[in-house]
C-alpha cells in the first residue's frame, strides 16, 4: 500500500460494508457519547484559564473576543451531543455523525492554532512557556477524549499539538526549545498509546461480534429444532389415520391422537416406553379388543407374516368398530402401522392440525423426528408439504410429489417455494397460467402467503387437486394435496347435464335462495336473460303465494308476466364451495290443463259441453239420498230429437253437430236452472224436483218443446226439429238411477211410436214394452250365431225384360215371435250396435250364395252408415269375395248418399279403394238427401237408384215426372245407368221405360223370395 493511502486511511471515519466495520463504528459513536461532553467541558475550562492568565495590556478581542466565539462553537456542538446522548444509531448514521465530528475537529483545532498563533505575536517571551503550556494540555486532552475515534485524534494533535511544539521549538530561547522538544515526543507517545488502545478496542469489538453472531446462531438453530418438532407433532396428530411406531423391544415410540381416540384410549395412561402387551391390556380393559383372546391376539400379532412383512388387515372390534391396519416393519424387529376406521367411511380433510407431543430435543433430535415422520407420511393418501417462515420447502411426501411430478428437480429441502412453481410453470406443469405466467404466478404468491387459504388447481394430464394451506404461528406453512380429479369430471358431466339439459333448471344458494347458476333451457322457458336470472332470487320467480295446501305444483311467473305451473325436484350439493340446491323444473302447465280438460270432459259431453252419462249417474246418485233425506221427490225426463237422423244423414255430421249444439242451448235456457244432460246421439235428460210433481215436470217438457218452435238456422238452412219426452218420478215409479232411466225411456218409447212431439209419463204398462224390447235387443246380438238370419232376394230387370240381378236383403225368423220386420229391428241394431256384425254376415253370405248361382248375375248389398264408417270395408270386401270366389264385378255395394257427405274426403278414400277391388257401386235413394250434383262427378259410380218415393207418385204428380226425368237425363250425361225401384204398377212402367230409364225392380216385377225361389226363377230365365 503506498503512502498516500496509508495517509488516506489514517483519518478515513471508517467501513460500512463488512459486520466489523458497521459494528466499529457503532460502538466508536457510543463512546464519543460519552467523551464529548468532558471533552467540551475541559475547552471551556482551558479556554477561560488562557484568558485569565494573559495580561490585560492585550487587546479585548485577542484576549475574550476569539475564545468567545470558539468557545460559542464547542457549546453549539455539547448542545447537539447532548440531544444524541440517549438515541440508538445505526451504522450508517453513525457514521455520518462521526465525519461531523471529524469536521468539527478540523475546524476548532484550526480556530485554536490561529489563536495560539495571534497570542504568540503579542505576549511577552516571558508567558510564552506559560501561555503554550495551557493551550497544548487542551490539545493533549482533546486528543485523549477523542481516542476512540484516531482521525479526530490525528488531527488534533497535528493541527493543534504540533504547531505549538513547533512554535517552542523555533524561539531560539533554551529553555522554550527544550519545553518545544518534550511536546513533541510527548505527542509521539500519546499518538502511540492512542493507535495501541484503538487495536485492543478494534479486538474487542470484533470479538464481542462473534460471541453476538455465534449467540444468534444459536438461538436460531434452537428456534428451528424447536419449531421443526412442533411441526412434526402437528403434522402427526392431523393426520386421517391412527399411526404408531413400536421399537425393537416392542414398546411404543409414538402415537397420534387419532390412535388413541380409535382405541378408547386415555391419553394419561399411554406414553412412550410402554410394552404392545400394556397397551393391549388397556384396549382389552377399554372394549376396543379384537374379537379374539388376548392371547390369540398376541400370538397372531407375534407371527411372522403379520410382523415381519407388509399386511393390510381388517379387524373387527369388540365395541362395534371396523379398523383397516396397514403394517410396515422397519429396520431391526420394529414397525410402524397406521390405523384406519372404516366403520363409516369417513376421512377426515384436515392432514395435520395442532401438535400433541412436544419435541424439546435440539436440531439432532428433530432430524430423527423428520425420519420417523417422512416414514409416516409417505402411508398417507393426501399430499403434504411443510414450509418454513422463510417459504422454503423442509419436508413432503411421496403422493406431493407424484402430483408434482414436473417439478421434481425442485423438490429438495431448502428450496424455495417460487422456485418450485417458476420450474412447474417451465415444464407447463399449471394449464391455467399459460399465457400470463407472471400473473398467475403472483396470484398463486398472493393466496399462498393468506393464513388460511384453499382453492383447487389444474395440473398437467387434466389432473385436479384441492389445494389447503395453513400459515403456522412460527411463519411457516403447511400444505396439503387432496385429489378430486374424479370430482371435477363428474362436475364437468354434471356442468354438460345441467346446461345441455332440455328441462329448466337452476342452482341456489342454500341460506339466500340466490339463483348462483341457470342452463339455457331456464333462460328459454321463463323468457330473461341469464344476467337477468342470476340476479333474481327463487321468491322473485314466484307468482303468488301457494294457497292450495295439497296442490302438487308451484306458480312462477315467466318474463312476460304469464303464470305457469311447474313441479319442482330439489337436491342439496355442494356448488363452488358453499352449500346450495340444484333444482329442475318441470312445466305441467299443459298437462294440468289438459287433466282438467280431461276431468271436465270425463263428466261433460265434448260436443255440447253437457254433463255426459257419468255426470248424470252421479247427479241421480246425490238426487236419490237428497230425497231419502228429505223424504222427497223428483222426476227424470228423457228427450229425444224428431227428425235429427234424417237432417244428420242429409246434411251431414257438421250440420247434425251444430244442430245439437244449438238444441243443448235451448234445452238448458228452458230448463231455467234444471239439470240437463246429454247421454248420446240426439238423448238428453233432464231432472228436476220442483214441486208439484208430476206437473212442474210436464211444464218443463213444454217448456222444451216450445223452445224448438223456431227452426234451427244452420249454415243457410231452417231445420225443423221437434221433441219427444218420457217421464219417470222418483220414487213412484222406481227406486234407483237405473230403474229410474229405464223407466223414463219407456215413456220416451211410447211417445215416439205415438207420434212426433208427444210428452208421456210412465205407467206400468210401459214397462212391460220396454223389458220385450230389451229382450228383443238381446236376441239380436246372438241371432247371427244362432244362424236365425237369412236373405231374401228382390229381382232387378233390364228395359227390355231382362233379369241383370238380384237385391239382397235381411229377414230374421225369431224362434218365439217368428219373422220379425226390418224396419223393427234394424233401428234396435243400430242403437245397440249389433249392425256391425249383421253388416258383416249379410255381405258374407250374398256373395256365398250368388256364388253358386248358374247365371252370373250382379248381386246388390245394401252398406250401412256404420258399416261405411268402419277403416276396414275394403278389408271386409276383399275376405268376402276371396272365401266365396264370388268375382268382384258380380258384386254391387248399394251406398246412401248420407254417408258421403258425413266426410267427403274419407269418404272419397273408401270408395276409391273399393273400387280398386273390381266391384261395382251403387248410389241408393238418390233425390231424398242433400242430392248434391257435386257427388255424380266427385265419386266413382255405377248405378243411380231412384228413391221409391218419386216413382210411387208417377201418374199422380207432374213434379215427380220432371224429378225422375231430370235424374235420368243427368245420369246419361254422365254415362251413368240408372236403375227405379218401387215400381208396382204397369203405369209407373210404361213411364219409365218412355223416360229412358234403364232398369226397374219392384213388387210388379218381383217380390223379394228365398234362394231357392230365386234360384228356380234364374234357371227359368236361363232356358
Amino acid at each position: 500500500m503506498g503512502f498516500f493511502a496509508r495517509l488516506r486511511d489514517s483519518f478515513s471515519v471508517g467501513d460500512t460494508s463488512d459486520p466489523l466495520g458497521r459494528a466499529l463504528l457503532v460502538e466508536q459513536f457510543r463512546v464519543l457519547r460519552k467523551q464529548v461532553p468532558v471533552l467540551y467541558a475541559m475547552l471551556l475550562v482551558n479556554s477561560i484559564s488562557v484568558g485569565l492568565v494573559l495580561p490585560n495590556t492585550i487587546s479585548a478581542w485577542l484576549r475574550f473576543a476569539l475564545p468567545a466565539a470558539l468557545l460559542a462553537a464547542c457549546l453549539f456542538r455539547l448542545a447537539q451531543w447532548l440531544r444524541l446522548k440517549k438515541a440508538d444509531f445505526t451504522a450508517e448514521e453513525a457514521y455520518l455523525e462521526l465525519a461531523r465530528v471529524r469536521t468539527a475537529t478540523v475546524v476548532l483545532s484550526s480556530g485554536f492554532v490561529i489563536w495560539i498563533l495571534a497570542l504568540f505575536m503579542v505576549v511577552d517571551p516571558g508567558l510564552r512557556a506559560s501561555v503554550s503550556l495551557l493551550l497544548f494540555m487542551g490539545c493533549v486532552g482533546t486528543a485523549y477524549c477523542l481516542g476512540s475515534f484516531p482521525p479526530a485524534t490525528r488531527l488534533t494533535m497535528i493541527i493543534a499539538g504540533a504547531p505549538i511544539a513547533t512554535l517552542l521549538l523555533l524561539s531560539g530561547e533554551g529553555m522554550l526549545v527544550s519545553v518545544g522538544i518534550n511536546l513533541l515526543v510527548l505527542l509521539a507517545l500519546l499518538a502511540r498509546m492512542i493507535n495501541t488502545n484503538f487495536r485492543s478496542f478494534v479486538k474487542l469489538v470484533e470479538t464481542h461480534g462473534r460471541l453476538s453472531e455465534e449467540g444468534d446462531r444459536a438461538r436460531a438453530a434452537e428456534q428451528t429444532a424447536t419449531a421443526f418438532a412442533e411441526r412434526f407433532d402437528r403434522a402427526l396428530n392431523n393426520m386421517s389415520h391412527g399411526l404408531c411406531f413400536f421399537d425393537d423391544d416392542q414398546r411404543l415410540i409414538v402415537c397420534n391422537r387419532q390412535y388413541l381416540e380409535i382405541y378408547d384410549l386415555d391419553p394419561k395412561l399411554v406414553r412412550p416406553g410402554m410394552k404392545l402387551t400394556e397397551i393391549v391390556d388397556l384396549r382389552y380393559s377399554a372394549g376396543s379388543a379384537p374379537k379374539m383372546s388376548k392371547q390369540d391376539y398376541l400370538v397372531w400379532r407375534n407371527s411372522a407374516p403379520v410382523s415381519a412383512e407388509n399386511s393390510d388387515t381388517t379387524v373387527e372390534l369388540t365395541n362395534g368398530r371396523i379398523v383397516r391396519i396397514k403394517h410396515r416393519p422397519m429396520e431391526g424387529k420394529g414397525w410402524v402401522a397406521t390405523h384406519e376406521d372404516i366403520t363409516e367411511r369417513h376421512r377426515t380433510e384436515m392432514a395435520l392440525a395442532e401438535a400433541k407431543t412436544a419435541a424439546e430435543q435440539a436440531e439432532a433430535a428433530a432430524r430423527a423426528a423428520h425420519t420417523h415422520l417422512t416414514e409416516a407420511l409417505d402411508v398417507v393418501p393426501e399430499g403434504l408439504a411443510v414450509f418454513d417462515k422463510d417459504d422454503r420447502l423442509v419436508l413432503w411426501n411421496h403422493q406431493y410429489a407424484e402430483f408434482y411430478t414436473a417439478s421434481q428437480e425442485a423438490l429438495a429441502a431448502g428450496t424455495p417455494f417460487e422456485t418450485m412453481l417458476r420450474t412447474g410453470l417451465a415444464a407447463g406443469q399449471y394449464p391455467d397460467a399459460a399465457g400470463r405466467e407472471e400473473a398467475w404466478l403472483a396470484e398463486r404468491l398472493a393466496h399462498h402467503a393468506l393464513p388460511h387459504h384453499s382453492h383447487e388447481q389444474h395440473l398437467a394430464g387434466d389432473r385436479w387437486v384441492r389445494v389447503e394451506e395453513r400459515r403456522t404461528s412460527d411463519g411457516g406453512s403447511i400444505g396439503v394435496r387432496i385429489d378430486i380429479t374424479d370430482l371435477k369430471r363428474r362436475e364437468a358431466s354434471f356442468r354438460l347435464l345441467f346446461e345441455e339439459n332440455p328441462l329448466p333448471m337452476w342452482v341456489v344458494d342454500a341460506k339466500r335462495r340466490r339463483l348462483i347458476a341457470v342452463n339455457g333451457a331456464m333462460c328459454r322457458h321463463y323468457g330473461y336473460s341469464r344476467h337477468d336470472l342470476l340476479a333474481m332470487s327463487e321468491r322473485q320467480l314466484e307468482y303468488c303465494e301457494r294457497q292450495d295446501a295439497e296442490q302438487d305444483y308451484e306458480l312462477h311467473r315467466t318474463a312476460d308476466g304469464e303464470a305457469i305451473q311447474v313441479v319442482i325436484e330439489s337436491r342439496p350439493l355442494v356448488y363452488e364451495g358453499r352449500p346450495a340446491h340444484v333444482c329442475v323444473a318441470f312445466d305441467v302447465t299443459e298437462r294440468n290443463r289438459a287433466q282438467q280438460r280431461v276431468s271436465y270432459l270425463a263428466g261433460h259431453d265434448a260436443l255440447t259441453e253437457l254433463p255426459n252419462r257419468a255426470a248424470l249417474g252421479e247427479h241421480l246418485g246425490d238426487a236419490i239420498e237428497r230425497a231419502e233425506i228429505t223424504d222427497g221427490a223428483f222426476a227424470v225426463l228423457c228427450i229425444d230429437l224428431d227428425h235429427f237422423k234424417a237432417i244428420n244423414d242429409r246434411f251431414g255430421h257438421a250440420v247434425g253437430d251444430a244442430v245439437l249444439r244449438e238444441a243443448s242451448r235451448r234445452l238448458q235456457e228452458a230448463a231455467q236452472g234444471a239439470y240437463v244432460a246429454r247421454v248420446g246421439g240426439d238423448e238428453f235428460i233432464g231432472v228436476t224436483d220442483e214441486l208439484p210433481l208430476p206437473a212442474t215436470a210436464e211444464l218443463l217438457a213444454t217448456r222444451m218443446r216450445a223452445q224448438f218452435e223456431r227452426p234451427i238456422e244452420v249454415d243457410g238452412h231452417a231445420l225443423k226439429i221437434d221433441l219427444c219426452v218420457g217421464v219417470a218420478l222418483y220414487p213412484r215409479d222406481a227406486d234407483n238411477a237405473a230403474s229410474l232411466l229405464a223407466n223414463a225411456d219407456a215413456a220416451l218409447y211410447r211417445a215416439k211410436h205415438e207420434g212426433r212431439g208427444a210428452i208421456r209419463l210412465f205407467t206400468s204398462a210401459m214397462d212391460q214394452q220396454l223389458r220385450d224390447r230389451r229382450a228383443l235387443e238381446h236376441d239380436l246380438r246372438l241371432a247371427v250365431e244362432r244362424g236365425e238370419f237369412y236373405l231374401e232376394y228382390q229381382p232387378q230387370h233390364h228395359r227390355d225384360g231382362t233379369l241383370m240381378a238380384y237385391e239382397a236383403l235381411v229377414r230374421w225368423r225369431h224362434p218365439l215371435r217368428g219373422v220379425i220386420p226390418p224396419g223393427e229391428f234394424i233401428p234396435i241394431a243400430e242403437q245397440s250396435g249389433a249392425i256391425a256384425q249383421i253388416d258383416d254376415w249379410v255381405l258374407m253370405e250374398a256373395c256365398r250364395e250368388a256364388a253358386s248361382w248358374d247365371q252370373p248375375l250382379r248381386v246388390a248389398v245394401n252398406v250401412s252408415a256404420a258399416q261405411f264408417r268402419r277403416e276396414n270395408l275394403d278389408a271386409q270386401v276383399r275376405r268376402a269375395l276371396r272365401e266365396s270366389g264370388l268375382p268382384a264385378a258380380r258384386l254391387e255395394l248399394e251406398i246412401t248418399e248420407g254417408v258421403l257427405i258425413e266426410e267427403v274426403p274419407r269418404a272419397r278414400r273408401t270408395m276409391q279403394s273399393l273400387k280398386s277391388l273390381g266391384i261395382l257401386i251403387a248410389l241408393d235413394d238418390f233425390g231424398t238427401g242433400y242430392s248434391s250434383l257435386s257427388y255424380l262427378e266427385a265419386f266413382p259410380l255405377d248405378r243411380i237408384k231412384v228413391d221409391r218415393s218419386f216413382v210411387a207418385a208417377l201418374g199422380q204428380s207432374e213434379r215427380s215426372l220432371a224429378i225422375v226425368r231430370a235424374v235420368i237425363g243427368l245420369a246419361h250425361g254422365l254415362g251413368v245407368p240408372v236403375l227405379a225401384e218401387g215400381i208396382e204398377t204397369e203405369a209407373q212402367m210404361s213411364l219409365l221405360v218412355q223416360e229412358g230409364c234403364d232398369e226397374m225392380q219392384g213388387y210388379l216385377l218381383g217380390r223379394p223370395r228365398r234362394l231357392e225361389a230365386a234360384a228356380e226363377k234364374v234357371r227359368r230365365a236361363a232356358s
